[in-house]
């Protein structure tokens, strides 16, 4: 589709429309049978007279339609008006101009147009007289001669109609309804109308004063005549003097006189009122000025408040913690930064409102902008998310970062950035881990003496155990090795992220690993009387990982599937080709049949140590850190991993990887 341009003489064609009158008045029965007529002669189901405005195309006369209007920006007429000549689509289908238009993929389908241009007295194009159908149509020459013969009727009776308008006009001026009328609004103005005189020897009066001063100010229009310091003893003594120097000066100079001030309103209250008057030099040598005076008082508050609580975002701006910079949507120009961001930066305030809010980000940011500005288009808010910032030194820091779009009082875009600095956090989290990753290597060769010596006796080879220590034995054998699962646990999330988990990524057959998962998960299906049901039609594919840790995250899936499965319950495995962003994935499913995640825990199951604080899911064990180190081995290997839950119908955990060609090395 094609919007329509504008003509070149699109100004002069508006005022002669504007002149006109024509626009939003009801129907007319001489227009109306002009489309009726035009309608069954051409014998299509759609007429209109329609007059093409600033944004829009308004129908004065419609047959076949039931709407008033359309945008410009779709319009067939939009089209029409560019020439002078008919306009013939005889199949809107195969113009490119209309081709995606909504009025032709959608109700009311037009296939056909023809548009007869309509042009004032003084030749400007107003619109069209235009016929429509739902199917392609040809019309011969003498069809567009009958077109263009009622087209002339109708500029007709455009013109019978402007000449009507004309001649009522003359008939209010001669009844000079435009002078009542004038009275009339001069005594509705809020505050009040009036003229004001000085005569070269100094004496005041105020020839005219509307109902406005007396309602305002209570002073009569005789009393503001005969005695004008009646209106200038209400006057605030404070601003008496600077009212009496801008006449002054006003009269000197000929200059408009404008200025705020306080009066003593009728209930005795002091309010502020904005006057502005013209000066006129009369014959006499007297100065006259006509002028008005509004009631400002609501909003000359209104500013004051407005003042203050601008200076206390201010001072709050300045004072929060976190950084906080005020930017261009569009040109990426900073407006203005407080002090946490150019402490954290290391730049002045000149030196940070002349950079590119952009240029402060490292590159990995770049990739997400355009997710960005998608989100921000669509809610006006993006975040949080951690990015890398760019300080004045080139040092990189960490930190949050929220975004929004807001418009300033002119319309213009622009964003709010907030960074919080999580340098410390940071810092104090890697203590944790090394803290967590030393304990647990100074754990693990203990544990594994005491777990082999509780094997070892709960085995018998200290000899046959009284049953209720062969209890206790099995018990402390249960718990050994869930603590040792728990270091081990520990230990890869640590290496994982810090980055030295050795992966070995080569190209291997999707089928095999997947057969091998279910088989090492059967005797703990088992024991807990849940069938785990093999991925029927598994992709003949390869996939570029590491097969042992791919099956260390396939194992925590169904282990977790099983644990989460009511006995005879049933675990599903799938597997299927998808494209993602365009490139060819597999993605494998595990849906168990429990009760599904909790809605409360779903931001946060793929954190380390998170469980659902439930004690039917306590009870079930497990170290709470299975999922997290799924989802970092899988994005180690370039995947991703993901999960939908339906409460009381279970969830689908899933695993998406890039699958890679027969010939991959």
């Amino acid at each position: 589709m094609r919007a329509p341009e504008f003509p070149a003489n699109e100004s002069a064609r508006q005022v002669t429309l504007d002149q006109l009158r024509i626009l939003d008045t009801p129907p007319e029965a001489r227009f109306d049978r002009l489309t009726r007529m035009a309608a069954r002669l051409m014998d299509v189901p759609i007429c209109l007279f329609s007059l093409v405005d600033r944004d829009r195309q308004w129908f004065k006369s419609c047959i076949g339609l039931g709407v008033s209007e359309t945008p410009r920006s779709i319009s067939f007429c939009g089209h029409a008006i560019l020439d002078r000549l008919p306009l013939v689509v005889e199949d809107a289908h195969e113009d490119e101009r209309f081709q995606n238009n909504p009025l032709v993929i959608s109700d009311p389908n037009i296939r056909f147009y023809a548009g007869m241009p309509l042009n004032s007295a003084d030749g400007q194009t107003l619109g069209t007289l235009c016929v429509m159908d739902r199917k392609p149509r040809k019309l011969n020459e003498d069809d567009l001669q009958c077109l263009r013969d009622i087209a002339d009727c109708v500029e007709e009776q455009i013109s019978a109609r402007k000449l009507a308008i004309h001649h009522r006009e003359q008939e209010l001026q001669e009844q000079n309804e435009s002078l009542i009328m004038l009275a009339q609004l001069v005594d509705m103005v809020p505050g009040g109308l009036y003229q004001f005189r000085r005569y070269p020897n100094g004496d005041l009066c105020f020839p005219f004063s509307s109902k406005g001063i007396e309602r305002s100010f209570g002073v009569t229009q005789k009393q503001a005549l005969e005695d004008a310091s009646s209106l200038f003893k209400l006057i605030h003594p404070d601003d008496l003097p600077a009212v009496s120097a801008a006449i002054d000066e006003s009269a000197n100079q000929l200059s408009t006189w404008s200025i705020s001030f306080r009066i003593m309103g009728p209930d005795g209250d002091w309010r502020w009122i904005e006057g502005h008057a013209r000066p006129q030099e009369l014959a006499d040598g007297s100065t006259i000025w006509h002028g008005y005076l509004e009631d400002i008082d609501e909003k000359k508050r209104a500013l004051v408040g407005l003042e203050e609580s601008e200076l206390q975002l201010r001072r709050l701006f300045e004072l929060a913690p976190n950084g906080i910079l005020l930017a261009d949507y569009l040109t990426s120009e900073i407006i203005d930064v407080n002090a946490a961001m150019l402490k954290s930066t290391g730049y002045s305030k000149d030196e940070f409102l002349k950079l590119d809010y952009r240029n402060l980000l490292t590159r990995d940011h770049v990739s997400r902008r355009a997710e960005a500005l998608e989100q921000l288009r669509k809610t006006g808010y993006f975040g949080p998310i951690e990015q890398n910032v760019i300080n004045r030194e080139g040092g990189i820091y960490p930190v949050i970062l929220h975004s929004m779009l807001i418009r300033d009082s002119s319309g213009n875009k622009l964003l709010w950035v907030l960074m919080e600095d999580i340098s410390e956090r940071k810092k104090i989290e890697r203590m944790k881990n090394r803290f967590v990753a030393t304990v647990s290597h100074e754990l693990r060769t203990p544990l594994t003496s005491i777990t082999g010596a509780i094997g070892l006796l709960a085995g018998g080879a200290a000899g046959a155990l009284p049953a209720k220590a062969q209890s206790m034995m099995e018990i402390a054998k249960r718990n050994a090795q869930q603590l040792a699962t728990l270091i081990n646990d520990l230990l890869d999330i640590e290496k994982l992220v810090a980055g030295k988990l050795d992966i070995h990524l080569e190209q291997q057959p999707l089928q095999p690993l997947l057969e091998q998962a279910v088989i090492t998960n059967q005797p703990y299906g088992a024991q807990r009387k849940v069938t785990i049901d093999p991925a029927p039609n598994i992709p003949g594919t390869d996939v570029y990982v590491d097969h042992q840790r791919l099956l260390q995250a396939l194992n925590n899936l169904i282990s977790n599937a099983i644990k989460f499965s009511p006995d005879n319950g049933r675990v599903q495995l799938s597997a299927r080709h998808e494209l993602s962003e365009g490139n060819p994935t597999v993605v494998i499913g595990v849906k168990d049949s429990g009760q599904g995640v909790p809605a409360a825990f779903r931001d946060q199951i793929f954190q380390r140590f998170a469980q659902a604080d439930s004690s039917d899911t306590r009870s079930k064990g497990g170290t709470g850190l299975g999922l997290a180190i799924t989802r970092e081995l899988i994005t180690v290997m370039g995947g991703e991993v993901g999960f939908e839950s339906i409460p009381g119908q279970g969830a689908t955990f899933w695993i998406r990887l890039p699958v890679t060609n027969t010939d991959a090395q």
